[in-house]
């Protein structure tokens, strides 16, 4: 009995050691989707990050089948210690470019990584985010 308790403890630690493991630099590189419902719209994020530092990224919103909003930008980001930093060096919304968004720096803290899902909190606020690992070439719609 003790020995099925020891095993069940040392199971259970090795499970939350996994989810707390860090997050190293190779292990964002490539192609992340997320997909969250709010208000009867769903958002759908796609994000590609290279080896070289660069990332696009595309953000749409989804009233069903339809789109109601499209985002698309571009930028560097880089691993500081257990912190995820983006830099935003190309912004274009439904309205056009976004000057005001160029330059933009977001931080993002708490990451983990488990299999192929990644999960983050954007620093200085409640915003949370979950992707999954997906193919390269990873379509995104609304249909």
């Amino acid at each position: 009995m003790k020995l099925k308790t020891m095993l069940a403890v040392l199971a259970g630690l090795s499970i939350s050691s996994m989810a707390l493991a860090e997050v190293a630099f190779d292990d964002l590189i490539g192609t992340w989707y997320a997909e969250t419902d709010h208000d009867g719209e769903t958002m759908k994020w796609l994000v590609k990050r290279e080896a070289d530092q660069s990332y696009a990224a595309l953000f749409l919103v989804c009233d069903g089948e339809n789109l109601s909003w499209v985002q698309k930008e571009r930028g560097q980001w880089k691993m500081e210690g257990k912190e995820l930093h983006t830099v935003i060096a190309a912004f274009q919304d439904m309205n056009g470019n976004s000057s005001d968004q160029i330059g933009k720096q977001i931080h993002y803290e708490n990451l983990e990584l488990v299999n192929d899902e990644l999960n983050y909190e954007q620093k200085g606020n409640d915003n949370t985010y979950s992707f999954k690992r997906v193919k390269d070439g990873y379509q995104v719609s609304c249909q």
